[in-house]
């Protein structure tokens, strides 16, 4: 099985609480089987409200690329959620190659 290395940004520790409360985290990078990953996590409150959000504002549609949703948005169900991901191949879109 590949190995999933995951990068947490250095704030992530003292921002944490921050984090879980805004309830949407997209800043943490995944590498696994030799690509790299950006998912994009939001707790269900979050996402409805960004949901309405956007469909009140007149647009047709919401969209995220690899959207990711989960419980409560810390470092323990994000971590959880990409073990997960591992396991299942990771069925999410790869950052471009920069070669």
């Amino acid at each position: 099985m590949p190995v999933t290395t995951v990068r947490w940004p250095d704030y992530f520790d003292e921002q944490a609480y921050v984090i879980e409360a805004k309830g949407w985290f997209a800043d943490v990078l995944v590498e696994w089987d030799g690509r790299r990953y950006r998912p994009v996590f939001y707790d269900p409150v979050r996402l409805g409200q960004e949901i309405t959000d956007e469909l009140e504002r007149g647009g047709a549609f919401f969209r995220e690329p690899n959207l990711v949703v989960i419980d409560r948005v810390t470092r323990e169900h994000m971590e959880a959620a990409i073990g997960a991901l591992a396991d299942g191949g990771f069925p999410l879109v790869p950052e471009p190659d920069r070669g």
